[in-house]
């Protein structure tokens, strides 16, 4: 089983806001709604695309690509409009203390 391995701090995700890190080459996109944390792969399942260069709605959780227009929800990875109809991978969030911890594995 993966460990836990800190990537942000609750003070590097505004409110609504996201952004991507990089752990062991791989892009992971954070996502902030409220005081709840997501993360994601940071690249859309159609055609490859930052989904952090996107639009985050928080008050829905998804996330929308920049380069064709795919919605997903970040809770689950579920694409909600074509042209991506593959989910991107999801991954497990804890906060400890400011922060922000994902299970990457």
């Amino acid at each position: 089983m993966a460990d836990f391995v800190r990537l942000a701090t609750i003070h590097d995700l505004p409110d609504g806001g996201m952004r991507a890190v990089e752990y062991n080459g791989r892009r992971i996109a954070l996502f902030r709604a409220g005081e709840t944390i997501y993360a994601t792969d940071d690249i859309c399942s159609h055609d490859y695309a930052e989904l952090s260069d996107g639009f985050f709605d928080p008050d829905d959780c998804t996330v929308e690509c920049p380069l064709h227009g795919s919605r997903f929800d970040v809770r689950t990875g579920r694409p909600l409009t074509l042209p991506a109809v593959m989910p991107i991978e999801v991954f497990e969030v804890q906060r400890q203390g400011d922060d922000v911890l994902v299970r990457i594995g």
